[in-house]
């Protein structure tokens, strides 16, 4: 089985099968290729590498590659722009050591946390996109080794500044919240980095970005349900949702009851 997912930023990949792939580059991407069970076989500058389970490889751009699985082996890659890391620190380059020993454990975990969003909200919810976009960028800054430690420094500056900034973003998400907001619009207003803006406006407000959006709206399907008698069709769409099932999964998560339910108990 092959899982693949492709962002404006990156290609995220889970691999369980036999799967090869002859000598290629990728011209802006940086490679980390992780065995989460079983081994792989890495080749680059001239040299072919068995990585062992949790033993990571990084790949930098244009340098050519290949990848060679066995079946019975499972493996994740992570394909990342080179100028990603730009939105985490803009003086320095990321340059982090080609062999890596990463918890496969863990890595596999988060992996699956990132393909949950990009099942639920690919091409549908940018803002969810983006976020796992900066959770991906933020957690390999956590575990590669080299010159990015820097990186983890996630201190925002003066509270009063902060509160000042995400106020504008916080106005701008609540008069907005039911079009396709971009990750990049909100940060610009708070004049953050997506990465500080996601960790400031959770560190505020107990939630990230795109879960106070799903709030905002589902508080506002309510109203709707309960002051007029448009379809629960009808308030889904006009609350920006892409689907009606992806405004059930928020508005059960959320209330407890179906839409039908809970305009039914309000009319008892």
């Amino acid at each position: 089985m092959i899982v693949k997912f492709d962002t404006p930023q990156m290609k995220l990949w889970r691999i369980e099968q036999e799967h090869s792939h002859s000598t290629h580059i990728h011209e802006r991407e940086f490679q980390i290729t992780v065995p989460i069970y079983g081994t792989c076989r890495f080749a680059a500058r001239h040299r072919t590498y068995e990585l062992a389970c949790g033993e990571g490889y990084v790949q930098y751009p244009a340098e050519p590659h290949e990848l060679h699985i066995d079946g019975g082996m499972g493996v994740i890659v992570l394909q990342v722009d080179r100028d990603s890391f730009a939105s985490f620190n803009r003086q320095r380059s990321w340059e982090p050591e080609q062999r890596q020993r990463i918890d496969p454990a863990k890595l596999n975990g988060q992996f699956r946390k990132w393909a949950t969003t990009l099942l639920l909200h690919e091409q549908t919810e940018p803002l969810a996109v983006q976020e796992t976009e900066t959770q991906v960028l933020y957690y390999l800054s956590r575990v590669l080794k080299g010159n990015q430690a820097h990186l983890r420094d996630a201190a925002v500056a003066s509270a009063s500044a902060a509160d000042r900034h995400l106020a504008r973003a916080l106005d701008y998400l609540h008069e907005h919240f039911t079009d396709k907001i971009q990750l990049d619009e909100l940060a610009a207003i708070a004049l953050r980095s997506r990465f500080h803006f996601i960790r400031s406006f959770k560190a505020a407000l107990g939630m990230t970005p795109y879960q106070y959006m799903l709030v905002l709206r589902v508080e506002e399907a309510k109203a709707q349900l309960g002051s007029s008698d448009a379809t629960v069709t009808e308030i889904s769409f006009r609350m920006g949702f892409a689907s009606t099932s992806q405004f059930y999964r928020a508005f059960v998560k959320m209330v407890g009851a179906t839409p039908e339910q809970y305009r039914s108990g309000l009319r008892h």
